[in-house]
């Protein structure tokens, strides 16, 4: 059967697949309107992001997936960016607390 998608096809539609189930359950959990609901979210959340991963890692070990390591500049800006950025959000928490 030439047609049909061979292992590392299938694997690219499973981690594309998770990847945009992860990205809508993130979505569902800043928009549940009860801790409770988001809660369940976050646990559906985590279990998709651990499936993701797992899935990632075989591709990566077949040789499926390939990465680079990203510069390392490159590396140190992101981790200010995102530092600054989660500072600023806990400043922005404390008066509401």
């Amino acid at each position: 059967m030439p047609n049909q998608p061979q292992e590392k096809e299938w694997a690219g539609i499973l981690l594309y697949l998770q990847k945009l189930e992860a990205s809508m359950l993130c979505t569902a959990a800043l928009e549940a309107q009860s801790q409770e609901l988001r809660d369940h979210y976050y646990g559906l959340l985590s279990r998709s992001l651990q499936n993701q991963k797992a899935l990632f890692d075989i591709m990566k070990r077949m040789g499926w997936y390939s990465t680079e390591p990203a510069p390392q500049e490159q590396a140190e800006r992101s981790k200010t960016c995102f530092t600054k950025m989660r500072q600023q959000a806990e400043q922005m928490q404390s008066p509401m607390q």
